[in-house]
C-alpha cells in the first residue's frame, strides 16, 4: 500500500551562520611589555588565555598583556590556544571580531565597532529619504556561541538605516548667522556648538596607496584623541539633537493614539520579516558567500541555520483565548469587545467633559456625539465598551482655553468648577494642541501637567492630538474599495473606549485562565536624561487582573523589594491571608543576584517565605532584532512564524513569536503588523538547575498571555503589559516635577 508523505508545514531558521572551531590548538603570541612598532592589542585579565601563567609565572589580575594574536614577532612568547575551552571564550571572541573587522574593511566597507566590540558594516544607498543626507544600510556581523547545539556561529543582523548629514562638522560650526545682533532674534541663525554632534562619519585619504579609510565614532573621542583630526572630513550622523538644531525634528509616533490604516494591509511584501530577510540575504551573497570568507570562518554553503525540532516549542492551545462580556470568549479583542466588557467600572453614569480650544469645537462635537449618541462605522458608542450610561456634561462644565501655548492656567480654573454628583464620574476629553512626543520640551511639560491636574482632582482623562485627528478624519472622506463610506477612525474611537473603561476600574477583557495562587510582578524602567532611570513595579494575578503599582529610582533596590512586599501583603489581603504559592518577576534587564535579588531574598526570609519559588523572566523591552526566527514556508511569503512558537537558544534563553498569525486561521495579510520575536531569559536565582521543561513552558506561556491584556489598543502586542505598563509610568513620573503620583490613582490605569 502506498502512503503519501505529508508536506512539512513550516521551515524554521535563524539568521545565523554556524561553523566549527579549529580541531588543533592555534598559536597566539604574547608580551607583558608594549613593544613600539608592533600592531599589539592590549588584554585585561578577563581576556587572559588558559595557561597564561606558564609563560608569565608572576602574572596577576592587575597586569595587562599584549598580543598580535597569530602573528609571530621578536620579543613575543607563543602559547597554544584551544578554542573549545570555555575559559578561552572571551579571547577567541576578540580574535574573531578582529578577523571580521579586517575582512569587511578589505571589501571597502566602512565599519563601526560597537561598544561591545561587534562589527557593524555601513553600505551606502544610491537614494536617500532625505536630500540633505546620505543614507546607509547597516549590518552587524557578530561572533557568538550556540549553547543549544554546542558550536560557534555568526549572527548576521540588519540594523536599520542611518543618515549622515552632507555638510561637514567644520561647515556647520563655522556657518555665519544672519547678523551678530538682531532686534528679532527669531531671524538669526543660531550658532552651532559641539554638543549637537554625537556620532561622526570620518574619512581620510591615504596618500601612499590612494585609498580611503573610514571611522565611525563619537565626535568627542575623535576630536580629542585622533592625531591630525580634520573636521572638514567629519560628517555628523543624524540624531535628535542635531535634527532639532537644523529644524528638522520629528515627533515620535504612538500607533495606539490615532489609527491610520496601512496603504497595503493585504500586501505580504510589506512584511518586516521579508524585508529583513531579503536584506541579510543580499549582504550574505554579496560579501560572505565566498571562499575568502570561508577560509576564516568555515560556514556551510547552504546559508542560514535551520532550527532542529528539539529546539522548538509551542505555548498551550488556549493561551490566546480571552473572556469578554456575555460569557463570550474569543482570541480577537476587536471582535470580542463587541459583546461588551468583562466587567464595568464601579459607577452608574459617565459624563464627558470637553477640554479644548475654540478652534477645535468641531472636533469636540464629533467626539462627544459619537462617544455618547451616534454610531461611527462599527463603533457604537462608549456605553457598549463600558456598560454604563454615557452623556456629555452640561455646557457650562466644558473647559475652553484661549492660550494654545500654555492652556494650563485656564484648564486649572475650569477643573476647580467641576463638582460631580454621586454615582457620576467625569472623564476629561482633552483635545491637546501638542502631544506627549513633541520635541518642544515646554509644551511636553504642559501636556503632562494637565494630566496631573486632572488626576489630583480625581478625574481620568483621555487625550487626543488635534492635528493628528484632523489628518485621520480627512482620510475618512470618500469611500473604500467596496464602495462604502470610509470609517477607519472607528478604530481610534474603539481604542479610546477600552482605555477609558480600564482607567475607570473596569476590565475590558481578561485571560481565560483558571485562577491560581501565584503573584506576577512586572518591573520596567525608563531613562531620564543621561543618568537617571525611573522604575516601576506592577502586580497582577495569573488572570491578568491588575492590583496596584509603585515607582522608584531604578537604583533603589530596597524600594523594589518593598514594592514586592507590598504586593504580597495586598495579595494576602485579597485571598483571606493566603500567601502566593510562587512569585514570578518579569524584569526589563538581567537581574543582579546580589544588588537586586538580594534585598528581595532577605524580604522573603523575613516573611517566612524563603521556600516560595521565585522565577525571574528577563524580557527585552524591545523586539529581538539581532537574532530572528523565520518561517520559510509561511504563506503568503511573509516569513513570520506561527503565533506561540518559541525556539530554545540554549543558556535558558528563548525566542517567542508573539503575534496574531494563529494556527488554522488561514492566510495572514498583516493588518496587525509583523512583530519580531521577543527574547526571554528564565532563571530561578540560586536554583537554575531546578527549572524543568514544563515550568519553562508555563513561564513562556504566561509572557504570551500577558501580551493579550493591553487595554490601550485592540491590536495584538508583542510585549507583555508586565513590561509595557511599568515603562509607561516610569516615562511619565519625572514630568510631575518631583511630585508623587497621587496615592488614590496608584491602583488605576490612568496612564493608558
Amino acid at each position: 500500500m502506498y502512503y503519501q508523505q505529508s508536506k512539512p508545514t513550516e521551515n524554521l531558521f535563524l539568521n545565523t551562520l554556524p561553523f566549527a572551531y579549529p580541531v588543533e590548538p592555534v598559536t597566539f603570541y604574547f608580551t607583558k611589555e608594549f613593544i613600539p612598532g608592533l600592531h599589539l592589542k592590549p588584554l585585561s585579565h578577563d581576556l587572559f588565555p588558559l595557561g597564561v601563567e606558564t609563560i608569565f609565572p608572576d602574572i596577576t589580575n592587575a597586569d595587562k598583556i599584549y598580543t598580535t594574536f597569530t602573528e609571530p614577532a621578536d620579543g613575543l612568547t607563543p602559547l597554544a590556544i584551544e578554542f573549545r575551552k570555555s575559559a578561552n571564550y572571551n579571547l577567541v571572541k576578540r580574535y574573531y571580531n578582529g578577523r571580521i573587522n579586517y575582512f569587511l574593511k578589505s571589501r571597502g566597507l566602512p565599519v563601526e565597532t560597537t561598544f561591545i566590540k561587534d562589527n557593524q558594516a555601513w553600505v551606502m544607498k544610491q537614494k536617500s529619504k532625505r536630500p540633505d543626507c546620505t543614507q546607509y544600510e547597516r549590518f552587524t556581523l557578530k561572533f557568538d556561541y550556540d549553547y543549544r547545539n554546542q558550536h560557534p556561529h555568526l549572527i548576521l543582523s540588519y540594523d536599520r538605516p542611518s543618515l549622515v548629514y552632507k555638510k561637514s562638522v567644520a561647515d556647520i560650526l563655522n556657518q555665519d548667522t544672519d547678523v551678530p545682533f538682531s532686534e528679532d532674534e527669531s531671524n538669526a541663525t543660531p550658532h552651532a556648538t559641539p554638543d549637537i554632534f554625537s556620532k561622526i562619519f570620518y574619512f581620510k585619504k591615504l596618500e601612499e596607496d590612494n585609498k580611503w579609510t573610514y571611522r565611525i565614532e563619537s565626535y568627542d573621542y575623535l576630536s580629542q584623541h585622533l592625531e591630525g583630526f580634520d573636521s572638514k572630513n567629519a560628517y555628523p550622523v543624524m540624531w535628535p539633537k542635531l535634527d532639532e538644531f537644523l529644524g528638522a525634528g520629528t515627533e515620535e509616533e504612538d500607533e495606539d493614539d490615532i489609527y491610520i490604516p496601512p496603504k497595503k494591509s493585504r500586501d505580504f511584501r510589506t512584511s518586516r520579516y521579508r524585508i529583513y530577510y531579503e536584506k541579510i540575504k543580499w549582504f550574505y551573497e554579496s560579501f560572505l558567500n565566498n571562499d575568502e570568507f570561508r577560509a576564516i570562518f568555515p560556514i556551510a554553503r547552504d546559508g542560514f541555520a535551520t532550527v532542529n525540532k528539539g529546539q522548538i516549542g509551542m505555548v498551550h492551545g488556549n493561551s490566546n483565548l480571552l473572556e469578554f462580556g456575555e460569557n463570550f470568549s474569543d482570541r480577537n479583542p476587536q471582535q470580542g469587545i463587541n459583546h461588551g466588557p468583562y466587567s464595568k467600572p464601579k459607577a452608574s453614569h459617565i459624563q464627558m467633559v470637553g477640554i479644548l480650544h475654540a478652534d477645535d469645537k468641531d472636533l469636540g462635537n464629533f467626539l462627544l456625539v459619537h462617544f455618547c449618541r451616534d454610531k461611527y462605522g462599527y463603533f457604537e458608542g462608549l456605553k457598549k465598551y463600558t456598560g454604563l450610561d454615557v452623556t456629555w456634561a452640561p455646557r457650562d462644565k466644558h473647559i475652553f482655553f484661549t492660550d494654545k501655548a500654555n492652556p494650563l492656567p485656564e484648564i486649572r480654573q475650569g477643573i476647580a468648577k467641576l463638582q460631580p454628583t454621586e454615582g457620576v464620574v467625569y472623564v476629561g476629553l482633552y483635545l491637546t494642541p501638542v502631544g506627549k512626543h513633541t520635541s518642544n520640551k515646554q509644551a511636553k511639560e504642559i501636556y503632562y501637567q494637565v494630566k496631573k491636574e486632572l488626576l489630583d482632582a480625581g478625574i481620568q482623562s483621555q487625550c487626543i492630538e488635534t492635528a493628528k485627528m484632523r489628518v485621520a478624519l480627512k482620510g475618512d472622506e470618500g469611500v473604500n474599495e467596496r464602495g462604502y463610506p470610509k470609517r477607519d477612525f472607528a478604530y481610534t474611537l474603539q481604542n479610546m473606549a477600552i482605555a477609558i473603561n480600564a482607567k475607570l476600574g473596569g476590565t475590558p477583557w481578561q485571560l481565560a485562565a483558571d485562577k491560581t495562587d501565584e503573584l506576577i510582578i512586572g518591573v520596567g524602567a525608563f531613562k531620564v536624561g543621561d543618568v537617571k532611570y525611573i522604575g516601576s513595579a506592577f502586580s497582577f494575578d495569573n488572570t491578568g487582573h491588575f492590583n496596584a503599582f509603585d515607582y522608584f529610582l531604578s537604583n533603589q533596590t530596597q524600594a523594589l523589594a518593598g514594592a514586592i512586599e507590598n504586593a504580597i501583603h495586598d495579595f494576602a489581603k485579597d485571598k483571606d491571608g493566603v500567601l502566593p504559592e510562587r512569585i514570578i518577576i518579569h524584569y526589563y534587564k538581567v537581574m543582579s543576584k546580589e544588588e537586586e535579588y538580594g534585598p528581595i531574598e532577605k524580604m522573603l526570609a523575613e516573611l517566612d517565605m524563603e521556600d516560595t519559588p521565585v522565577y525571574v523572566v528577563t524580557i527585552n523591552k524591545t523586539e529581538s532584532e539581532d537574532i530572528v526566527l523565520f518561517d520559510g514556508y509561511a504563506k503568503p511569503e511573509h516569513f513570520m512564524p506561527r503565533s506561540g512558537r518559541y525556539a530554545n537558544l540554549g543558556n535558558k534563553t528563548y525566542l517567542l513569536c508573539n503575534n496574531s498569525n494563529y494556527e488554522n486561521a488561514g492566510a495572514y495579510y498583516g493588518k496587525e503588523g509583523y512583530p519580531f520575536p521577543v527574547k526571554l531569559r528564565i532563571s530561578c536565582p540560586y536554583y537554575d538547575d531546578d527549572i524543568d521543561d514544563a515550568t519553562i513552558r508555563d513561564l513562556i506561556d504566561q509572557v504570551y498571555q500577558f501580551s493579550r491584556i493591553y487595554w490601550k489598543s485592540v491590536k495584538q502586542q508583542n510585549l507583555p503589559v508586565t513590561i509595557k505598563y511599568p515603562e509607561m509610568v516610569a516615562e511619565i513620573a519625572p514630568h510631575f516635577n518631583g511630585e508623587n503620583i497621587p496615592e488614590h490613582v496608584q491602583d488605576s490605569l490612568w496612564f493608558l
